[in-house]
């Protein structure tokens, strides 16, 4: 062991609480640890396994890929590391197999109760889909031996239609590709929000494929131990991120209602970046934050993505979008039907005093957008679109 690489220990009592772990984590290839030291991400450590019942012990070298601060256990969480052991997973399991039998554990993964063939797993690593029509950055949202579920922005991927898919590790900055098929897409607000696609790799590929897949697999079940998840319902978005980013430094906070997901990465008092479809920066955040129900997940790291916005002080960003809201809310929008065409009423218009909001719509109405298309399609918040329409209308520019 070099002298650099700090230690670990975590002591299981009884056979039936190493079952369990290993059932839960120590398979996949990780193990989270409750301790106050700090860590960093990356850091190599020795992880000690004592099996307090037998007298056996083992160590294992690794490495943290998320900590939990001491300051997140008011919220819930226990402080400490997610240490993913080094080496390929069949490597990781062989060397478990003499505390497996000690404890009359399986050293095999547990089987998937939906039986089904290839079990996906969480799994946020950027992909980039390449189509006869181009390419789609996107990230996965789920991921198997056999396909995986991509999260995209804007028009996707015909179902039917075969492409060229690459995948990042995130950790090793490794990164494959492999042929597939667009086998289901699913329909977001503004278009297509996800493509699932099965794997069709080359026989040769296939071995190499799997192992590659089991990787991220390992490295994203260890990322999450420690994680801190809920429901969105019960203190809202806007606090929610308010008490991540008043609490840790830096962290990727993950929301999902029914089929769409947004995500939030901020670190050193700036917001790095927002996401949700094709909505990025404050046109997202603001998107997010009218959010009521749904699921979120944090991790007190920054999620890779594949394109970052310029950064935003916190607060700025905070407030701002707390303000569109509220002015958003305050708009009738009974008077904006998503599917109506606005038409040009005054043919002068062009000439009064507009702001850019004002006149990108009026030459979108010209080109016969619907309100929703527009709202799709300008990059300003959502609530100052339909400021814009309701102004527009109000000075008889438009009607609708």
């Amino acid at each position: 062991m070099r002298a650099a690489e700090r230690s670990l220990r975590v002591t299981f009592e009884s056979a039936e609480t190493f079952q369990q772990e290993y059932a839960a984590n120590l398979v996949h290839g990780g193990v989270f640890i409750p301790t106050d030291q700090a860590f960093k991400i990356l850091e190599e450590v020795q992880v000690e396994l004592v099996l307090a019942f037998s007298g056996d012990r083992l160590t294992m070298a690794g490495e943290v890929v998320h900590r939990v601060a001491p300051e997140m256990a008011r919220m819930g969480a226990p402080a400490g590391v997610a240490v993913q052991f080094d080496g390929p997973l069949g490597v990781v399991r062989k060397r478990f197999e003499p505390l497996c039998a000690l404890s009359g554990v399986s050293g095999e993964p547990p089987a998937d109760p939906g039986q089904r063939r290839a079990p996906r797993t969480k799994a946020r690593v950027t992909a980039c889909v390449h189509s006869k029509t181009g390419q789609v950055m996107g990230h996965t949202q789920d991921l198997s031996r056999t396909g995986v579920l991509v999260s995209v922005p804007g028009e996707g991927v015909p179902v039917g239609e075969k492409v060229r898919l690459s995948l990042s590790h995130p950790t090793s900055g490794e990164s494959m590709e492999v042929n597939g098929l667009v086998v289901r897409d699913i329909q977001g607000d503004s278009g297509v929000s996800g493509l699932g696609i099965a794997f069709e790799p080359a026989e040769s590929e296939r071995a190499e494929l799997e192992r590659f897949v089991e990787g991220i697999q390992s490295t994203e079940h260890t990322r999450r131990l420690g994680g801190i998840t809920g429901g969105i319902a019960e203190l809202g978005v806007q606090n929610l991120l308010q008490m991540f980013t008043s609490t840790m430094p830096t962290g990727t906070l993950t929301l999902q209602h029914g089929q769409r997901e947004g995500v939030i990465g901020f670190d050193g008092g700036q917001l790095r970046f927002v996401r949700l479809g094709r909505a990025t920066g404050l046109k997202a955040l603001v998107r997010l934050l009218a959010w009521s129900e749904g699921r979120f997940e944090f991790h007190a790291s920054l999620d890779s993505v594949e394109e970052r916005e310029e950064p935003m002080p916190l607060h700025t960003a905070l407030f701002d979008a707390a303000r569109l809201l509220g002015e958003g809310e305050r708009i009738d929008r009974s008077r904006l039907p998503a599917a109506a065409k606005p038409r040009i009423a005054k043919a002068d218009s062009e000439g009064d005093d507009l702001s850019k909001v004002e006149a990108t719509v009026l030459d979108l109405v010209r080109a016969g957008f619907t309100v929703q298309r527009m709202v799709d399609v300008i990059p300003e918040p959502d609530p100052a679109i339909y400021r814009a329409l309701v102004t527009l209308a109000e000075c008889g520019a438009i009607s609708i």
